[in-house]
C-alpha cells in the first residue's frame, strides 16, 4: 500500500469514526428522552476498478425497534384507555347507587320509606308516622331527582369530552401529516431521518390512545393509518374527525340513527372530497378512549338511568294503580271468561289476565296496555314466552272497535295463537273476553288497572307521587312513553303535603285508624310482583325482569356494583398487558448507557489509530522530503 492509499484510508476512517461518535453521544445525551430509540449508522467499502478501496459509504441510519411489538403496544394501548375510561365511570355510578345497607344508598332510601310506610300500618292514627312518609316520600323522591341530574351531567360531560378528543386527534393527524411529508422528503433524498420518525412514533403512540389504529409504512417512508375496523384515517391525505356536541343532554337525548330523533352528537369522518361516514352508525369505533367515552354516554350511563326511572314509575304505579277485577262470565252455564269495564283506563293502563294450558299445566300471562300514539310501551317489544305485552288502540272511544282491536292484537301474536280468545263488547264500555275453547285453554282471571287521580276515594290507590304539574303518572303522555326521565321528575303530590290525612281516610266514613289503604300500598311495594323494561337490562337485553320493586332495587344496585367491580378488574388485567408491551418495546429501542460508554471507548481507540497513521504518513513524507 503506498502513502497515499495509506493516508486516505486514515483520512476515511476518521470520517466514519466521527460519525459514529455523534450517534453514540446522541444515544448516551438522550438515554432518558422519552420516544427516543437507539440509533447505529452502518458503512460499506467502496473499491475501485483493480479492487482497491476508495473510500466508504454510510449506508443509512438504524432505529433499534421492534415493529411487531409497537403495533401490538398501540392496540393494547387503545383497549387500556376504553378500559379505564370505563372504570373511571362505572365506579361513579357504583358509588352514587351505594351498596345495600348504606346510609347514603338508593336501597336505604328506598327501605326507608317502606319501613315509614309498615310503620303506617300499626299505627294510621299517628299524626307523625302520616308526616313521617311524607317525609320519606319527599326523600326518596330527592334522591332520585339527585342521581338522575348526576347521570345527566356525566353524559353532558363525557359530550364535552368527546369533543375535546376529537379536537386533539384533529391535531395530530395534521402533525402526522407535516412530519410524514419531511420524513419522505428526506428518504427521497437518501437520508434516513431517525429523528423524525421518533416523533411521528410519540404522535401514533398518543393518537393510538384516543382511537384504535392500524399503521403500515408506504414504500416512499411514510406511513399509512387505518382505523381497527378497516376503515382508513390517512394516506397522504388527512381525514377529518367532526362531532356535533350538544349543550344540553338529558335523560331524553339519545342516539339515534334517525338524526331528527338523535339528541346528542354523532362522530364522523369526512375525506378531503367531503365525503362522510358516519362511524358511530356503522360502529366503526372498537376501543380507544372516544369509544369508552361514546359507549358510557349511549349505553351504560342511559342503562342506570332506565333503572332510576323505572323504579319512579313503579313506585308511583304501586300508589295510583286500582285494580278494577272481571267478573266471571258464562255460557251454558260453563264459565268461558270475564268481563270488565274499560271506561277508565288512560293511555298507559293496562288490562291484564292469566291462561292456563289445562293439558300441560303451563301458565301464560297476557298485558294489553292502551297506547293510542305511534310508540307503544318499551315491554311490548320483549319476546317472552311467557309474559306476552301488547298494545291496543283505544282512541276510537268506540268499544267494539276496541274490542276489535284487542282480537286482532292476541290472534296477531303467535305466542298466543289465532282464535284462542274471543273479545267482544256486549253493550256499554265492558269488555268480554272468553276462551273459545275453555276445556284446554282456560282463562284464570282477568283485571282492568287504572291509574287514580289525586287523592281518589280507592282503598288501594292515590297518586302520592305525580309528574310535572301535579298530572299523575301513567307511563304515557301525548301517545307516546314517558317513562324516560320520569326519576328527574318525579314529586310528591301537593293535595297529600297538604293533607296527610289522606293517606289513610279516602272516604268521609273512614275511620283515622284504618290500615285498608297504608296495607294495600305496603303489599304492592313489598310482595306484589312488577315487570320491568329490559332497557334497565336488569334479567338481560330482551328478557323481562319480574319481583318486587324492592327486588328490582336489589338487582340495581348489585348490577351497578358488578359492572363496577368488572370494569375494574378489566382495566387491571388490560394493565398489565400495555404494561408488559412497553417493557418489551422499551427493551428492543432504549439506550444502554454501560454499552454505549463501551462502544464510545473503541471508536475512540479506532480514532486515534486513524489518527496515529496519518502521523506516521507524514513523518514518512518528511524523511522522504529530506532524502
Amino acid at each position: 500500500m503506498g502513502l497515499s492509499s495509506a493516508l486516505n484510508t486514515a483520512l476515511i476512517g476518521l470520517g466514519f469514526n466521527q460519525r459514529q461518535l455523534d450517534v453514540t453521544a446522541g444515544n448516551i445525551a438522550n438515554a432518558g428522552n422519552v420516544g427516543y430509540t437507539r440509533k447505529s449508522i452502518s458503512a460499506s467499502a467502496a473499491y475501485d476498478g483493480n479492487g482497491r478501496i476508495t473510500g466508504i459509504d454510510v449506508d443509512s441510519m438504524r432505529r433499534y425497534l421492534d415493529v411487531a411489538v409497537q403495533g401490538q403496544y398501540r392496540t393494547s394501548l387503545a383497549e387500556n384507555q376504553y378500559a379505564s375510561v370505563s372504570q373511571q365511570y362505572l365506579s361513579r355510578v357504583d358509588t352514587m347507587f351505594g351498596t345495600i345497607g348504606d346510609a347514603g344508598s338508593l336501597s336505604n332510601s328506598y327501605n326507608q320509606f317502606v319501613a315509614s310506610m309498615s310503620n303506617l300500618v300499626s299505627g294510621p292514627e299517628d299524626y307523625s308516622n302520616r308526616l313521617e312518609v311524607l317525609r320519606m316520600a319527599e326523600q326518596l323522591a330527592g334522591k332520585l331527582n339527585a342521581m338522575s341530574s348526576d347521570i345527566q351531567s356525566m353524559r353532558q360531560e363525557v359530550e364535552y369530552q368527546i369533543s375535546d378528543q376529537v379536537d386533539r386527534v384533529n391535531e395530530l393527524l395534521g402533525d402526522i401529516q407535516k412530519l410524514d411529508r419531511q420524513i419522505v422528503a428526506s428518504s427521497q433524498d437518501g437520508t434516513s431521518p431517525v429523528g423524525l420518525m421518533d416523533q411521528r412514533d410519540m404522535m401514533l403512540e398518543e393518537l393510538s390512545g384516543y382511537i384504535d389504529i392500524t399503521v403500515k409504512p408506504t414504500e416512499q417512508g411514510g406511513v399509512r393509518i387505518h382505523m381497527g375496523g378497516g376503515t382508513l384515517l390517512y394516506d397522504v391525505d388527512v381525514m377529518k374527525l367532526k362531532f356535533d356536541a350538544r349543550g344540553s343532554v338529558n335523560a331524553n337525548a339519545l342516539y339515534s340513527l334517525n338524526s331528527n330523533d338523535r339528541g346528542v352528537g354523532t362522530l364522523v369522518l369526512e375525506n378531503s372530497e367531503g365525503s362522510q361516514i358516519d362511524l358511530l352508525s356503522t360502529r366503526t369505533l372498537r376501543s380507544g378512549s372516544i369509544a369508552g367515552l361514546v359507549n358510557m354516554r349511549d349505553e351504560a350511563l342511559v342503562h342506570a338511568q332506565s333503572q332510576l326511572d323505572e323504579l319512579a314509575a313503579s313506585v308511583a304505579r304501586a300508589f295510583s294503580t286500582h285494580e278494577q277485577q272481571g267478573t266471571p262470565y258464562e255460557t251454558g252455564g260453563v264459565q268461558t271468561g270475564y268481563e270488565v269495564d274499560l271506561a277508565n283506563l288512560q293511555p298507559g293502563d293496562n288490562l291484564s289476565f292469566e291462561y292456563k294450558d289445562v293439558a300441560t299445566g303451563r301458565t301464560k300471562s297476557v298485558t294489553i296496555y292502551r297506547s293510542d300514539g305511534p310508540v307503544p310501551p318499551a315491554l311490548t317489544g320483549t319476546n317472552d314466552s311467557n309474559d306476552i305485552f301488547l298494545a291496543v288502540d283505544f282512541s276510537s272511544g268506540d268499544y267494539n272497535t276496541i274490542a276489535g282491536n284487542i282480537q286482532t292484537a292476541l290472534d296477531g301474536d303467535p305466542r298466543i295463537g289465532a282464535g284462542v280468545f274471543s273479545a267482544s263488547n256486549p253493550g256499554g264500555s265492558t269488555l268480554r273476553l272468553e276462551s273459545t275453547a275453555p276445556a284446554s285453554q282456560r282463562i284464570e282471571g282477568l283485571s282492568a288497572f287504572e291509574t287514580a287521580s289525586g287523592p281518589s276515594a280507592y282503598g288501594d290507590a292515590f297518586s302520592l307521587f305525580v309528574d310535572d304539574a301535579g298530572k299523575p303518572f301513567t307511563g304515557i303522555s301525548d301517545g307516546r312513553p314517558n317513562v324516560g326521565g320520569f326519576a328527574s321528575r318525579i314529586r310528591v303530590s301537593a293535595d297529600l303535603l297538604n293533607d296527610p290525612s289522606l293517606l289513610v281516610q279516602y272516604a268521609p266514613d273512614v275511620a283515622s285508624g284504618d290500615t285498608t289503604r297504608p296495607q294495600s300500598i305496603l303489599d304492592k311495594l313489598t310482595s306484589t310482583s312488577t315487570a320491568f323494561s329490559p332497557g334497565t337490562r336488569i334479567g338481560g337485553a330482551s328478557s323481562v325482569f319480574k319481583g318486587s320493586i324492592a327486588d328490582f332495587v336489589t338487582a340495581s344496585v348489585s348490577h351497578q356494583s358488578g359492572r363496577a367491580a368488572q370494569s375494574k378488574a378489566a382495566l387491571a388485567g388490560q394493565e398489565v398487558v400495555t404494561a408488559n408491551l412497553k417493557t418489551r418495546l422499551d427493551d428492543s429501542s432504549k439506550v444502554d448507557v454501560d454499552q454505549e460508554l463501551a462502544q464510545l471507548v473503541t471508536l475512540q481507540n479506532a480514532y486515534a489509530a486513524n489518527a496515529r497513521v496519518m502521523q506516521v504518513v507524514r513523518e514518512l513524507y518528511d524523511i522522504l522530503m529530506r532524502s
